[in-house]
């Protein structure tokens, strides 16, 4: 295997696969890119969970694993209105297991907690059984759960990637923690906003609605200001927060209607900005609506107005329909092989997949570090170390994508984003960008 020069914020794989040579780095220090195809088995069945080594350019042994045994942590949305996404995301996390252990790597028992959608107290008890049961890495959801879990994550030093929430603007640097997705709605407001000015909306106030997050709302709503400000719009004063439990938005509409922006961002999961563009269609509002995610349960909520094109999003989308690497094309294949009556994966599942490959890097980088698989320290030590991770964005049709994290803000350095509005069944690209509407193209 010839590892060319990755650097620390590179943004495409580099690797190819030749063979082993003594002197090169050890696998445990690759994050993947090899140009093996999924399906390609010889037989002409579903693809083998052993390929993942392969499309990773992992060879299975001892320093990829074999033969420990170790445990992986996760709090998920299990029940309430988000469980269908944390019931996608427990699915792609036990693929990505069985696929890693098939590939001559660890057996990885899952812990899984529900945190609900999330609920406070549901995921600080999450936080405290894991911490119990010596869990060293745990892969979280939603800023690790509006911020109840951060404390004990700390206390616990328990390595933590969150791939729904991402480093928001209150969990920059935070030890043991790490956004591995652009973080809604910081990360994706330059490029929305530039949007919205190329595009010639005539747009020129701005607010949002979102969850109830106590104290975390101050830091998130100062961001937020000042990139609209930054953008040359207004932000119009509206910030109107609901509970994450919340379902019916009679009362926030009312609130709209005393005070309405040419353009509302909803800053809420899952089922949520379904139910809100409903409610809001019905209600008369008449603002451009662009949401921080999409997912199936949410186009189910929306009666609809998802349909008729009154739902726009600004997110790193994952396009199950069209995979943009031989990782993802190898993913989608085998999720819905596994899962047939699931719906084609979303963010949620490809992120927390994502995630679990980021794991296996990890201890192949501690194992080959001399270092102790079941400490937190270690495992971040091994991040450092390679924060370049494997990923189903980016890339082409014979090189696996990249996500580096940023070791100073403990967030994504890059990440592919876009503005889409959902219409007549299918997601459109408007515009595409990276962090901080870098790359911006109007389409």
């Amino acid at each position: 295997m010839v590892l060319a020069d990755m650097g620390r914020r590179r943004s495409r794989w580099t690797l190819t696969l030749t063979s082993v040579a003594a002197g090169t780095l050890l696998l445990a220090g690759c994050a993947g890119g090899a140009t093996a195809q999924p399906g390609s088995d010889t037989t002409g069945d579903a693809p083998e969970a052993a390929q993942l080594g392969e499309i990773l350019g992992v060879e299975g042994g001892e320093a990829a694993g074999e033969g420990v045994e170790w445990t992986l942590g996760a709090a998920l949305p299990l029940s309430g209105p988000g469980a269908p996404e944390g019931k996608e995301m427990r699915q792609a996390i036990e693929l990505a297991i069985e696929q890693i252990e098939a590939s001559g790597g660890p057996s990885i028992s899952l812990s899984a907690k529900d945190i609900k959608n999330p609920d406070p107290v549901a995921a600080k008890q999450a936080a405290t059984e894991l911490a119990e049961e010596g869990v060293a890495g745990k892969i979280s959801t939603y800023g690790d759960a509006l911020g109840a879990m951060i404390e004990d994550t700390i206390a616990s030093k328990m390595l933590t990637l969150d791939g729904v929430g991402g480093a928001q603007p209150h969990l920059i640097g935070t030890p043991y923690y790490y956004g591995t997705t652009a973080v809604a709605p910081a990360d994706v407001l330059p490029g929305a906003m530039e949007w919205l000015k190329e595009s010639e909306s005539g747009a020129k106030t701005v607010g949002l609605v979102g969850w109830e997050l106590g104290p975390l709302n101050d830091p998130i709503r100062a961001d937020f200001s000042a990139k609209v400000e930054d953008a040359g719009l207004e932000f119009n004063g509206l910030w109107e927060t609901v509970s994450p439990m919340t379902q019916d938005f009679a009362s926030l509409i009312t609130k709209i209607k005393a005070n309405q922006p040419d353009v509302i961002f909803i800053g809420m999961g899952a089922q949520a900005p379904g139910a809100f563009t409903s409610q809001a269609v019905a209600a008369g509002i008449d603002s451009t609506l662009i949401g921080i995610e999409f997912t199936k349960t949410a186009l189910d909520a929306s009666k609809g107005s998802f349909d008729a094109g009154a739902y726009h999003f600004a997110m790193n989308y994952f396009d199950a329909t069209n995979p943009t690497n031989p990782l993802a094309e190898y993913f989608v294949e085998t999720y819905s092989a596994k899962y047939p009556d699931s719906p084609e994966p979303s963010f949620y599942a490809a992120n927390a997949y994502e995630n679990t490959l980021a794991f296996w890097q990890f201890l192949r980088g501690t194992i080959e570090a001399g270092g102790d698989v079941t400490s937190g320290d270690d495992l971040v030590a091994a991040l450092e170390a390679n924060p370049d991770l494997p990923s189903l964005y980016g890339g082409d049709d014979s090189t696996v994508g990249v996500t580096t994290i940023n070791l100073e803000t403990h967030g994504v350095a890059s990440r592919a984003m876009g503005v889409y509005q959902w219409k007549d069944g299918s997601a459109h690209a408007l515009a595409t960008f990276d962090i901080d509407a870098a790359d911006f193209e109007l389409k």
